[in-house]
């Protein structure tokens, strides 16, 4: 498929660069589709649509079988909360019309855009699957911790001074050197109110990618050890109940591999 799109684009020959440029224009054009669609659209309210584009490229040049960049949740995982939003087959059918739309405006011959939304319509059922079982229970457990640890002015007072603990703290300080901790406080607040299952504001990078520039530095085990430290050391202070700050070192653990790019 990649090189049957590289021929078309290119008269004949086929150059990966002219099939990546092909995707490219394709996905630029179906999000300016599919922004204008009504039916679909409030599905991307909030979205980064930068970020979403570059994903789907990646993704779309897998499918077609190009080279594969593409570093996104599967689709059932990816799609999950847009399903507990609504999102239902009468929603996958506008995607897949607009898909469409973009490919025969591009001039596209029907059996490449017949092969193309088999592939898109091979996703169907893990789009809009949604959450398993076992994530929603998850979710609740987190909803809960939220709750239950004193909601918004909680999270913000423990990140308060969970930050001025690890700024005094000299195993781990350096790695805050030149950081604007102000900036940096706001981000920790948004992830770990979406962590224990608030209001889902957080638009940082992801654990491995926004950790990558410290584990060069040599950030390790033992540096993360002394922030589980600071973090437990942070909601005793704040006379946390000690199973809520079980649950809470939990989840702070289980970034522990992406953090340090295991």
């Amino acid at each position: 498929m990649f090189s049957a799109i590289a021929r078309f684009f290119s008269g004949g020959s086929p150059e990966p660069a002219q099939a990546d440029a092909a995707v490219n224009a394709a996905v630029d054009l179906f999000y300016r589709k599919v922004l204008a669609d009504d039916r679909i659209n409030q599905f991307f309210d909030g979205v980064d649509m930068d970020k979403q584009s570059a994903k789907q490229k990646a993704f779309l040049t897998m499918a077609f079988g190009g080279p594969g960049n593409y570093t996104g949740e599967d689709m059932r995982k990816g799609h999950a909360h847009l399903v507990a939003k609504g999102l239902d087959n009468s929603h996958f059918d506008a995607v897949m019309e607009n898909l469409g739309a973009t490919l025969t405006e591009l001039g596209v011959p029907n059996e490449l855009i017949g092969e193309a939304a088999a592939i898109a319509e091979s996703t169907r059922t893990d789009v809009l699957s949604g959450f398993t079982a076992e994530e929603k229970a998850a979710q609740g457990r987190q909803a809960s911790l939220y709750k239950r640890i004193g909601g918004d002015g909680a999270v913000n007072a423990a990140v308060d001074i969970f930050y001025r603990k690890v700024l005094a703290d000299e195993r781990i300080s350096q790695f805050f050197e030149g950081v604007d901790m102000d900036n940096q406080a706001a981000k920790q607040k948004a992830f770990l109110t979406m962590a224990f299952g608030g209001p889902n504001n957080y638009s940082g990078t992801d654990m491995r990618k926004g950790h990558a520039h410290l584990v060069k530095n040599g950030l390790n085990d033992s540096h993360f050890d002394a922030v589980m430290e600071n973090l437990g050391a942070t909601l005793t202070e704040l006379k946390v109940p000690a199973d809520i700050i079980s649950e809470a070192a939990a989840i702070a653990e289980s970034t522990r591999r992406d953090v340090l790019g295991k």
